[in-house]
């Protein structure tokens, strides 16, 4: 690998991008042709243990369904779910911006922009 800058920036010879962010410790890319990218474990953790409680919360829904509970009740659980997974799906938007996305603007990678912006109408729909 040649080290191309004092920030930490590698390159190999097959085109492959290396760097770390040292003063962000765990937060690492490898570049291949996407941005490819991993976060803090403790957000991951984070974000892991919303979605399991969002599963929870979903199959207790189920259940209501099954067992004939009122329809107010099961579509006021619903929602509550629906909202508990945009608030999910806004905190991995963060995460992604604040990490990704900006490392991908600094390098120029119109790829994982694109996507991004892709994911996010998905997303808002």
């Amino acid at each position: 690998m040649e080290n191309h800058s004092e920030s930490g920036h590698y390159h190999t010879h097959d085109g492959v991008h290396y760097h770390s962010h040292e003063e962000e410790g765990a937060h690492e890319h490898v570049h291949h042709a996407n941005h490819s990218h991993t976060h803090d474990p403790e957000q991951i953790r984070a974000i892991v243990n919303r979605l399991k409680r969002s599963v929870g919360h979903l199959d207790k829904v189920r259940r209501m369904v099954e067992d004939g509970e009122d329809c107010s009740d099961v579509l006021i659980q619903l929602s509550a779910v629906k909202s508990e997974i945009n608030n999910t799906g806004k905190l991995i938007l963060k995460q992604h911006m604040e990490h990704c996305i900006v490392e991908a603007v600094r390098e120029n990678d119109r790829d994982s922009i694109e996507k991004m912006n892709e994911a996010i109408d998905r997303f808002m729909k």
